[in-house]
């Protein structure tokens, strides 16, 4: 457990190499990496192009559906003019129905008078009265004829007229609905094509719009999914990387430099004077000190420490926080840098309050131990352990220091 926490503390700490890799094999995986790096950044780059063609491509589409949107306006007005026009016809129909029925009505009405009219005109016409030299007696039947055919035969001739005129407006009446009806389906078969065409032109405007927003969003994720590659590759090329370790150094100790400056951020006292004045983070039981045996077959690294469930955790001296967060099956991990070329490492905790980069004085609240123990805080007679254990380590130049000295009555239990 110490080793596997002791190489983590190295990588994410103090950055140093990776314990058992030469030099050579380290450049070799860096070159690799940043080969590798290097091609997800051209598939990012080239991702990024794509996404610009594919905006220039929405841009123009967004053109051609303005132009759509103009065609669909004006297929739109001819269908309803069209439509304006087919129920004009349709009235104009009705119209014409009404008085073609008024024309059959009092053509019917009519029928017997003018039946019995024209046949009577018909034989006045083949039959004219007979001539005034006559018996004397027939004179008197004779002008009464001829008095009654000069007033009946004018108005059978006017009755036949008015009878003629209703007959050709009837037939005008009949061609005008079939023109009317001609035009109705003229319109409905032009109706159909523009709704056809209108449908048509809505759904490629849809399409287009859909198709083009569906692939700017796959390349977007493509290129996420590529960023994120990187910066994995990144932070572990950066961790095995020679150069880039020395320049993060130098940037570091610039830093640390800065914040030490400030009379605020300086231990008050150098951590080496501190030796017997160091107060437990935790309350609770020892379990293990260092040089123990850790139950696996090996030695103890640092003390455990048996908490109550939600114990606060304090920081047993000054320090800069070079990291705070999970780390792996340790829980909540903590670094400090107390100076000196000090580190302190407090793993094991349920939650942390401080954060990376702060800088925090002895005695000051970093956190809370959790509901039982971290799986990587166990030690092999104590697998069962229900409470939760705080493990802390001293390391010294990189490596693990006893670090009884520094407590306040030696090894004794941390209780208040």
């Amino acid at each position: 457990m110490v080793k596997f926490v002791t190489s983590s503390l190295r990588a994410l700490a103090l950055a140093g190499a990776v314990t058992g890799m030469s030099a050579t094999q380290n450049l070799a995986q860096d070159a690799d990496q940043s080969e590798e790096i290097g091609a997800i950044q051209r598939q990012i780059e080239n991702s990024e192009a794509r996404q610009s063609e594919i905006a220039s491509e929405i841009e123009a589409i967004g053109r051609e559906a303005e132009s759509l949107s103009d065609r669909l306006v004006t297929i739109a007005n001819g269908i309803q003019v069209r439509e304006r026009a087919i129920i004009s016809a349709e009235q104009r129909i009705a119209e014409l129905n009404a008085e073609e029925g008024r024309i059959s009505v009092d053509l019917a009405a009519k029928e017997d008078v003018l039946s019995e009219l024209l046949a009577g005109l018909q034989r006045l016409e083949r039959n004219p009265p007979p001539a005034l030299v006559v018996e004397p007696g027939d004179i008197l039947g004779a002008l009464r004829g001829a008095m009654l055919l000069g007033t009946v035969v004018p108005e059978l001739r006017q009755e036949a007229t008015a009878l003629a005129d209703q007959l050709e407006r009837l037939r005008s009446i009949r061609n005008a609905t079939e023109i009317e009806r001609q035009n109705i389906r003229d319109n409905l078969a032009r109706l159909t094509a523009a709704q056809r065409e209108l449908s048509t032109l809505q759904s490629r405007k849809k399409a287009l719009m859909e198709a083009a927003g569906q692939r700017l969003d796959a390349e977007k994720s493509r290129a996420e999914s590529l960023a994120a590659k990187a910066r994995t590759l990144q932070q572990l090329a950066q961790s095995l990387a020679a150069e880039r370790e020395r320049q993060a150094q130098e940037a570091e100790a610039i830093e640390k430099k800065r914040l030490q400056e400030a009379a605020l951020l300086k231990p008050r006292t150098p951590f080496g004077d501190n030796r017997g004045r160091l107060d437990y983070p935790s309350q609770g039981q020892i379990l293990r000190k260092f040089g123990d045996e850790d139950g696996f077959g090996g030695k103890t690294k640092g003390i455990y420490i048996a908490t109550r469930e939600g114990a606060q955790v304090v920081t047993p001296a000054d320090a800069h926080v070079e990291f705070a967060g999970p780390f792996r099956s340790y829980g909540e991990l903590l670094i400090l840098d107390a100076g000196d070329g000090y580190h302190l490492l407090l793993a094991g905790l349920g939650k942390v309050s401080i954060g990376t980069g702060e800088f925090v004085r002895a005695g000051e609240p970093v956190g809370l131990m959790g509901a039982a123990a971290a799986p990587g805080t166990l030690m092999g007679d104590r697998v069962q352990e229900s409470r939760p254990v705080l493990y802390i380590e001293f390391r010294k130049g990189g490596e693990t220091v006893d670090s009884s000295p520094w407590w306040i009555g030696g090894l004794a239990q941390a209780r208040g």
